[in-house]
């Protein structure tokens, strides 16, 4: 891990603060960096992240085309020692361009990209967000990392015509192509940054993240054609998803098994499915499985996305309503996303459909539920009241990592909230009643 231990190991610390540990301890956990492994980070300032790699040992290569950032000088009544003495303060070296990343051809690939703001820098405008992402996208080698940190929405550092919308940062990265390792977006809870050249008082942003891995892929332009318009109809997977990846890859050091409800053309089976997660997915509409139009687009279906992505062989797909069939099967992870609110199930009572995802969670195992809230005066059994959800969950058998209901209009219905509810499974429910029950009757 790296730590930082004061301001004074560093010999005058960067004018833009101090660096986030966190954010490189996290790369640091996905990434295997070797002794001829190469880093490159495009506009390092006066080395906020530099220094913090090339004490590790790390081979880096910088590029910084401000001289005072490099050599030392006031930015907006900010002093910096610079780069270069920072560097020397600490008897390390690093490999620094004095121009900016994108102004030249670069064919050098990198088993590392690290490009924190880079992509809003004003010094940046010139250049479209797709130019950029393409020339970092270009630096990486095949099974080599790139990670991109970015504000989001309306920044006051940020120029109008460099602003960053939620989500738009995925639909740059082919994931025929790309593995995507983690990816946040904080678009409702700002992360606080202190004062420095950009924002002279304390202030926040909006911040988003993403860690991608390069795959090595031949490519035939008419395979490609073929396969590749694959997108889901339903857009890109929860981004949630990626934390419990993690979390199962942890938890488990066997293959975890995997329930997914109503899993659509496979929005969110695929992430799981890249993993060799063993998979068993309920969808009973013949179009969202086999291909066709559904409400005027065209869908190549969950069977022929799972094939062409060649992640086939663990999924289990049942072609039936979840909650009409009998499965007894537990499962150590089940995920429902856009499934009780459907109209199909609008005649099976809300408690049922709960308490039946309930009752397929192994012990120790989790569930995931992501759930439509009702409009004033509704009644009906596709939406919960506000604070209802946690009602269905007997602590003695479940624990709740989390719950959230939010004010936000929900992704599948207009002007509807919706919420999210994370559980652990404690008990299993039959047993743990069943002998309250029999001492319950032996006492009368």
């Amino acid at each position: 891990m790296i730590e930082y231990k004061s301001k004074y190991s560093e010999k005058s610390a960067s004018i833009y603060g101090k660096p986030n540990y966190i954010i490189l301890n996290r790369i640091l956990s996905h990434v295997n960096i070797l002794e001829n492994s190469k880093i490159l980070i495009p506009n390092c300032q006066d080395g906020i992240y530099v220094l913090p790699l090339v004490k590790r040992g790390f081979n880096i290569t910088c590029y910084e085309e401000n001289n005072k950032l490099l050599n030392g000088g006031n930015i907006d009544d900010f002093y910096t020692t610079g780069l270069k003495k920072r560097l020397n303060s600490v008897n390390k070296s690093a490999e620094i361009k004095n121009y900016n990343f994108y102004s030249c051809k670069n064919n050098t690939k990198y088993n590392l990209v690290v490009a924190i703001r880079t992509l809003q820098l004003k010094e940046n405008d010139s250049y479209s967000l797709y130019e950029k992402i393409n020339q970092l996208k270009n630096s990486v080698v095949d099974n080599g990392y790139l990670y991109l940190n970015y504000y989001i929405g309306y920044d006051s550092e940020v120029a109008l015509k460099q602003t960053i919308t939620a989500g738009q940062v995925m639909k740059y990265f082919d994931q025929s192509e790309w593995n995507i390792i983690y990816f946040r977006e904080n678009v409702l809870k700002g992360t606080k940054h202190n004062k420095h050249p950009f924002n002279k008082k304390e202030h926040n942003h909006c911040v988003g993240y993403i860690l991608v891995q390069k795959t090595p892929y031949k490519y035939n332009k008419r395979h490609l054609e073929r396969i590749y318009k694959k997108a889901s109809i339903y857009g890109l997977a929860n981004q949630q998803i990626y934390d419990y990846i993690k979390l199962l890859q942890n938890e488990y050091k066997r293959t975890p098994n995997i329930l997914i409800v109503d899993a659509n053309d496979g929005k969110n089976v695929i992430p799981f499915a890249k993993k060799g997660f063993n998979i068993t997915c309920y969808e009973e509409n013949d179009v969202l499985l086999n291909g066709g139009f559904i409400n005027g687009e065209r869908t190549n279906g969950l069977i022929k996305r799972l094939k062409d992505q060649k992640v086939y062989d663990n999924i289990d797909i049942k072609q039936q309503n979840y909650y009409l069939f009998k499965d007894i099967n537990k499962y150590d992870f089940i995920y429902v996303e856009n499934s009780l609110n459907l109209e199909k199930n609008k005649d099976i009572n809300m408690k049922n459909k709960i308490r039946k995802l309930m009752s397929n969670v192994k012990k120790g195992g989790y569930v995931y539920i992501c759930y439509n809230l009702k409009i004033s005066g509704e009644d009906n059994n596709l939406y919960l009241n506000y604070g209802e959800m946690k009602n269905y969950f007997d602590l003695e058998d479940w624990r709740i990592i989390y719950i959230c209901e939010r004010d936000k209009d929900s992704i599948y219905s207009k002007n509807r909230k919706v919420g999210y509810i994370f559980a652990m499974k404690i008990n299993n429910r039959s047993v743990h009643k069943l002998y309250y029950k029999i001492e319950i009757n032996n006492s009368i």
